[in-house]
């Protein structure tokens, strides 16, 4: 009966709750993974500003052309000047 008196935190045995050494990983030397001078990194880093400069433009006009072609929503006048009727 003493053992089961026992909150159940306290009868569960496993490394999280057994007190034992605490040790760091062992420091690993840094070194560069990669050469940012080789032909192979610039091509990707070329390659990645594309498609995150590419990505938002081809969103905003997916968006915009599902808005006109599938809901059937007219093309916003932004840019036009204002009506010449109201004009002196």
């Amino acid at each position: 009966m003493g053992e089961m008196s026992k909150p159940l935190h306290a009868r569960v045995r496993n490394q999280a709750n057994t007190p034992g050494p605490r040790t760091s990983p062992p420091r690993v030397p840094r070194t560069p993974r990669v050469d940012l001078n080789s032909a192979g990194y610039k091509q990707a880093a070329s390659k990645y500003t594309r498609f995150m400069i590419a990505m938002p433009i081809l969103l905003v006009t997916t968006y915009i052309l599902f808005d006109r072609l599938a809901l059937g929503h007219t093309k916003s006048l932004r840019g036009t000047p204002a009506d010449k009727t109201n004009k002196v």
